[in-house]
């Protein structure tokens, strides 16, 4: 089986259509991920009341962190790292101010099935090992991350047979049917019946330059 590397995505809008450049594959995939769903409820509490009666507000896919190794002491892949300069890409590309958007960028968290479109709330550096001038060769970088998902995308979802969902996409390299119905609708679940509008055979592995039909969602 072929190995599949993490991807970041930076974006410079919260519907995650501009991308800011090139997807950046990571170095090694992180052994873990964490991913905790929320629901939350708001608990009034009435003059008299015995108790609270929790009632359901929203829900969100909450918080995603992993850990990224970054070593530079041996070739992986026919490739030696440079560690200052990848943490250099990895801090801009997540977590560093942006003039141009007044923010750091939105980031597209895909590997496999998992889609995640969120903004960076920590970046944390643990370096342990050095070159004799100093330089690190072996780093790890701690990343969090809350989701995010725009007014306009979350006001479509409470309508699910909005047509404003309806839209067309030229494939591109590294596309995924997932990551595709994620950035469009706010949720990859739809990716089969997107494939099933596009008679889409093989959806796992999409042809670059195929035009996809995303219909609206239906309930």
């Amino acid at each position: 089986m072929a190995l599949v590397k993490m991807t970041l995505q930076a974006f410079t809008d919260g519907k995650f259509q501009s991308a800011a450049g090139p997807k950046h594959s990571v170095f090694l995939n992180p052994e873990t991920i964490s991913h905790n769903s929320e629901n939350s409820y708001d608990t009034p509490h009435p003059p008299g009341s015995p108790g609270d009666t929790p009632r359901f507000n929203y829900a969100s896919q909450g918080k995603l962190a992993f850990s990224l190794v970054l070593d530079g002491t041996r070739p992986i892949d026919g490739k030696t790292l440079e560690v200052s300069t990848e943490i250099k890409t990895l801090r801009s590309l997540v977590f560093l101010y942006h003039g141009a958007i007044h923010s750091p960028y939105y980031v597209q968290v895909s590997w496999g099935k998992l889609v995640f479109n969120g903004r960076a709330t920590s970046f944390n550096v643990s370096y342990s090992l050095f070159r004799p001038d100093g330089s690190p060769v072996r780093a790890k970088v701690d990343l969090s991350f809350v989701s995010f998902i725009d007014a306009k995308t979350l006001a479509l979802e409470a309508d699910p047979q909005s047509a404003d969902l309806t839209h067309h996409h030229v494939v591109q390299a590294g596309d995924t049917l997932p990551q595709l119905c994620y950035r469009i609708y706010g949720s990859a679940q739809y990716y089969i019946q997107v494939a099933e509008r596009n008679n889409l055979v093989n959806f796992s592995h999409l042809t670059p330059g195929t035009r996809l039909r995303f219909p609206p969602l239906r309930a």
